[in-house]
């Protein structure tokens, strides 16, 4: 699902030290999600993603820089956790197969 909402991340450095930064979260599913950052995260480290209705842990998969945007990160859900519309909503929220379904049928207008 793409969205957009902001959310908080959290992970430690290798002296424990913890950092908390302000992310948009841009889209996620029942196994992950890719937020954008201000901070690079390194790839393999634990984080924490809280948001409004709680929180998710997970793992970096990759982090990358774009000139335009910050870092990019991909977050793979571990631990348990696992999203779904009931326990989190992002603010924004898309479901481009729906969308897809939708204009297959005519029923967009722009």
């Amino acid at each position: 699902m793409l969205c957009a909402d902001l959310v908080e991340i959290c992970w430690w450095d290798q002296t424990g030290a913890v950092h908390t930064v302000i992310a948009n979260i841009e889209d996620i599913s029942t196994q992950g999600a890719s937020v954008i950052l201000d901070s690079a995260l390194s790839a393999g480290a634990e984080v924490r993603i809280r948001c409004l209705r709680g929180e998710f842990t997970g793992a970096v998969s990759y982090c990358r820089h774009e000139p335009d945007f910050g870092y990019v990160a991909g977050i793979e859900f571990t631990g348990g956790s696992r999203w779904n519309r009931r326990k989190y909503r992002p603010r924004h929220l898309l479901d481009p197969l729906a969308l897809a379904r939708h204009t297959t049928r005519g029923n967009l207008s722009i």
